[in-house]
């Protein structure tokens, strides 16, 4: 494609006969200083349609170069696209920035984000994941990402049964969410504000409608259990690949917090700790951990690759788009 050149970074890993993930830079240097050829590129349908196509190859595009520098040009850039916006519906804490634009966690730098697939949990999940680069950290701060159609293969090459059984049975995820918004945990928003009710039959209406089940604590807290969803999925579009699709990294990182950390499966047996800890090894160690410059845009295909934040010194600012 003329418009784009791809370069090669340090952190890229030669995945499958295709470097991972994928790096453009501007075809014409110019393009530094003035975003509006890029926005006039990416409008056109050819450049869409090829965009597109390497993001289906590849599962995450990394564009750097191209002169954005505000939460509005990267909305301006996410308009160019054309994707319809996918709301989020999740426990991260999260305010809107501008347009389409929100940002992607904020709870303390120092906490480390588990791999997962966006809103994995919910019946409505985005197909792309879109990162932007504001403020750079000092030190750390990296968005890691893995390919995880990877990790299905790896997990059913060593635990065969047990993957079956999650597979046939379902994983039961256990969502405790306060009475009171704790800005102070990445998964920290309360009932209230991720049901957007403070009427508590409304609250079990609406996590009912979408396919769960709600159970009060004696605190007030909310216990929304979330399942039987597979270990594994396959999508339209990607032959018979399965992905890794589930919440098994969350009870890995998550061991000393109330929430996310209870997984059951479905026939009622507990999964076992090995397998969650291989499922943790595994992806760092098949992960690229991505190292921010201020203005990077990461695509991420939702479908095929999971990722995490690392913890970091502040400042860092990244802000994220959800689209269907």
């Amino acid at each position: 494609m003329e418009n784009f050149a791809e370069r090669r970074i340090r952190e890229q890993k030669l995945q499958d006969g295709h470097l991972f993930p994928k790096v453009l830079f501007p075809a014409n240097n110019s393009h530094k200083e003035d975003i509006t050829p890029v926005l006039q590129n990416i409008t056109s349908q050819e450049s869409k349609a090829w965009i597109e196509s390497e993001l289906h190859k590849c599962g995450a595009i990394l564009f750097r170069g191209f002169g954005l520098k505000s939460a509005e040009d990267f909305n301006a850039f996410l308009e160019s696209f054309g994707w319809e916006e996918q709301p989020y519906k999740g426990p991260a804490p999260r305010k809107n920035i501008v347009g389409r634009v929100w940002s992607a966690n904020e709870a303390p730098l120092d906490q480390h984000i588990f791999f997962h697939h966006e809103m994995a949990l919910t019946q409505e999940f985005p197909s792309k994941v879109i990162f932007f680069c504001e403020v750079a950290p000092p030190e750390g701060g990296e968005t890691a990402v893995v390919q995880s159609h990877r990790i299905a293969s790896h997990m059913e090459g060593h635990f065969p049964e047990v993957v079956q059984q999650l597979d046939t049975n379902g994983i039961f995820t256990h969502t405790l969410l306060p009475k009171n918004d704790n800005l102070g945990y990445f998964l920290g928003k309360s009932w209230q504000s991720h049901l957007q009710t403070d009427d508590p039959e409304e609250a079990r209406r609406k996590v009912e409608g979408g396919g769960g089940k709600l159970q009060w604590t004696e605190d007030g807290s909310a216990n929304i259990i979330a399942g039987p969803i597979p270990a594994t999925r396959t999508f339209q579009g990607y032959g018979d690949r399965k992905v890794w699709f589930n919440y098994i990294p969350a009870a890995t990182y998550g061991k000393n917090e109330a929430s996310l950390n209870r997984l059951i499966c479905g026939d009622g047996s507990d999964i076992p700790q090995r397998v969650m800890e291989e499922s943790g090894r595994i992806m760092d160690e098949e992960s690229v951990d991505i190292k921010w410059e201020v203005g990077d845009v990461l695509l991420i295909d939702n479908l095929a690759v999971m990722h995490a934040r690392r913890p970091s010194k502040p400042p860092r600012r990244i802000l994220v788009a959800l689209c269907k």
